[in-house]
């Protein structure tokens, strides 16, 4: 079981060179008080100066440091994500040695996610770790620790805060052949792309292009972005899918049940986020009878995403049908019982 101290801001644990040196310093104190040898008290107080001089450098070390987390877009269960990390050091004249990084996810520590030698004064170093989450929905990441081990290694110090920020993780991705049926293998063939064309409907808006005409400038995205945007448009005949996820599992569900559930929701989130990223349909979702109208583009893709990050199995309750578009692909996804 690890020792460690807590102090404000601040935690010291013992690393197992750091518990050996303790015992004999102890040991050393003791034999120095029953046989009253010099020499003894001297090896002891230079024990005890190097502990001192551990806890002022290492102190040195973590203080005057600012820590940036830069979470990426898109984060999915049982996949790792890759995080950047800044670390500045506001210090005017001295250095920082040997850090390490420390994140908290639903309380479980995971160390040794980043290693930085040194970080000179007011100099700013950058590196990108990797971290999962286990399943899909909010996670508690509290705000990541910075540790050190300098200058002796027998003490980690570190930093420590109680703010937290929830994090959502999306359903996990599934291999491409696990989500996607034959009929959109088969479309995917057939089908040109881009998708833009001159129909009604806005299908984007990008930077303006020698040879386009001023009527399909958007103003308001050119004034937001102080550059000229204009209006591509939705090629008509699109092709739309909509993706059905049976939420419904036994009154009396088991592992097993709520396992193919998770696989149902996870093939959902596969079939949504490969086609919407191609840019080959409009996707939408229906969840029981929570409808998400079939569009196209990021935002889009997020709201679908974290819909079914959340959603929940329905124990006992009979899959309550909602009208699908007529001009829509369905493709039913369910537990394969």
């Amino acid at each position: 079981m690890a020792l460690q101290i807590s102090i404000v801001n601040r935690f010291l644990r013992f690393t197992p060179e750091g518990r050996k040196f303790i015992i004999i310093s102890l040991a050393v104190g003791f034999a120095a008080v029953n046989t009253g040898n010099n020499l003894l008290y001297l090896v002891l107080a230079m024990l005890l100066s190097l502990i001192i001089a551990s806890g002022f450098l290492s102190e040195w070390g973590i203080k005057g440091l600012t820590v940036k987390r830069t979470l990426p877009p898109y984060i999915f269960a049982s996949t790792p994500c890759s995080i950047l990390l800044q670390v500045t050091n506001n210090k005017r004249y001295l250095p920082s040695f040997s850090l390490e990084l420390e994140e908290e996810v639903d309380g479980e520590n995971k160390g040794g996610l980043a290693y930085l030698f040194r970080v000179g004064p007011r100099k700013t170093q950058t590196q990108v770790y990797r971290l999962s989450f286990p399943r899909r929905g909010v996670h508690r990441l509290q705000e990541p620790h910075l540790l050190t081990r300098f200058p002796f290694g027998f003490f980690i110090k570190g930093t420590r805060t109680k703010e937290t920020r929830e994090v959502l993780a999306y359903p996990q991705l599934l291999p491409r052949e696990e989500f996607l049926p034959e009929q959109a293998h088969g479309d995917e063939r057939s089908r040109s792309r881009p998708q833009k064309g001159r129909g009604e409907d806005i299908f984007a808006v990008r930077e303006y292009l020698p040879g386009d005409t001023s009527r399909d400038i958007h103003w308001r995205s050119t004034a937001k972005r102080a550059q000229t945007m204009v209006k591509e448009y939705e090629r008509p005949g699109t092709k739309k899918v909509h993706i059905v996820l049976d939420t419904s599992v036994p009154k009396e569900a088991t592992a097993a049940d709520l396992a193919l559930f998770e696989q149902g929701v996870s093939k959902a989130a596969s079939l949504a986020y490969h086609l919407l990223l191609k840019q080959d349909f409009l996707v939408g979702l229906s969840l029981g009878a929570e409808v998400i109208p079939a569009q196209g583009g990021d935002a889009h893709l997020h709201r679908m995403l974290r819909a079914l990050a959340l959603i929940e199995p329905r124990q006992g309750e009979q899959q309550q049908a909602a009208p699908l578009p007529a001009d829509a692909l369905a493709i039913v996804v369910g537990a394969e019982r």
